[in-house]
Formats: C-alpha cells, structure tokens, sequence
C-alpha cells in the first residue's frame, strides 16, 4: 500500500481538486483508492457526497487503515498538524509568495518523499508561465489552469468520469502525475 500526502503550507493552491482527480485516475487505473479528507473545510466530502465518484473519501483519518493501494490524504493548509503520507505533493501556484511559503515550511517534509506540482498555471501569463517553467526545470510538475477541473467538480465529479471539452488534456495532466507518484526511483526533493 502506497500513502500520498497532498498538502501545502497555503491554502487556495487547488489540493482538493487534485486529490480527486488523483483518485479518480488510481482508481482508472484499477487500483483501489481511499482518499481521507482531513482539510477542515471537508470540501472532498461535499463532492463525494453527491454519489457520482467510484471512489471512496473518508472524513478524517481512520482509526484502522484501511485495506487500499493508495490512501490519499488531503491535508488542511498548516504546518501544526501531523503531515501524513510516504510522499508528499507539495501543489502550490506560480507565485513568488507561494513558492516563499513552500521553501520556509519545507523543513516540515524533508524526511519524505517530495514531489512539487505548480498548479492551475494560466500560461496566457508570461510571468507566469516563466516562473512555472523555472520551477519546471527544477522538477516540478505542472497542471495547466483549465476550467474542466472546476466544471467537473460543480457536477461532483472529476476529470475522469467526464466528457466534456478539455476532460481529455486535463486526464492527461494528471495521469502524468501519478506517474511521478507512483515510480519511487524518481528523484526525491527537488529545489531543497
């Protein structure tokens, strides 16, 4: 069993979402996936409750672990809690002050297994886009900003139980990244 931490010293860097559509993908993958919702907004619980996911999403952390290939944890946006998960996926945008906020609470994750993910990149930006490439360069994945991602989440579902325009670049984006999830030999802690 493999355990994924989604978290983030920010909040608004698109976790949530990103931990759906991770287990969405896992579970596409014919994996069976729990994700544990412990963001004290509960935000995955609200999508799950609207009964259109093939997955499971827990509120909080079980007190026996369950039977998974992948546990999932989408983590509250602190730095005071217990950060879970054998690899951590560290999402945050292409901002100086996330990347700030992420460098100055690394330190919490340093003994684990990190993947950075620049999210919701609008590449009609050139800042932007420059920054996001930069981090890129040092190993970082990225996730276009594209509008399925919040569209497939208002009908309670994710990327990949949707059809609608930009589900396919989108599934995409996100089986690559479960990609560099799931290979342990990728590289560990990119831009310490």
């Amino acid at each position: 069993m493999r355990s994924l931490g989604i978290w983030s010293p920010k909040g608004g860097v698109g976790k949530t979402t990103l931990a759906l559509n991770l287990a969405a993908c896992a579970y596409d993958r014919g994996m069976k996936v729990i994700l544990c919702d412990l963001d004290p907004q509960l935000s995955a619980v609200d999508v799950f409750n609207d009964k259109q996911l093939p997955f499971t999403v827990l509120k909080g952390q079980p007190s026996i672990t369950p039977h998974a290939d992948l546990i999932i944890y989408d983590l509250p946006p602190r730095t005071d809690v217990d950060i879970i998960g054998d690899t951590i996926l560290i999402p945050m945008r292409a901002s100086v002050l996330d990347i700030r906020a992420v460098n100055k609470s690394i330190r919490h994750v340093l003994h684990k297994r990190i993947i950075k993910c620049v999210n919701a990149v609008d590449v009609r930006r050139q800042d932007e886009r420059l920054l996001a490439m930069r981090l890129y360069s040092e190993g970082a994945l990225l996730i276009k900003d594209r509008s399925i991602y919040s569209r497939a989440i208002s009908m309670g579902k994710t990327v990949f139980n949707t059809d609608v325009y930009g589900a396919s670049e989108a599934r995409t984006e996100i089986k690559r990244l479960l990609d560099k999830i799931e290979n342990p030999t990728s590289p560990t802690n990119p831009s310490r």
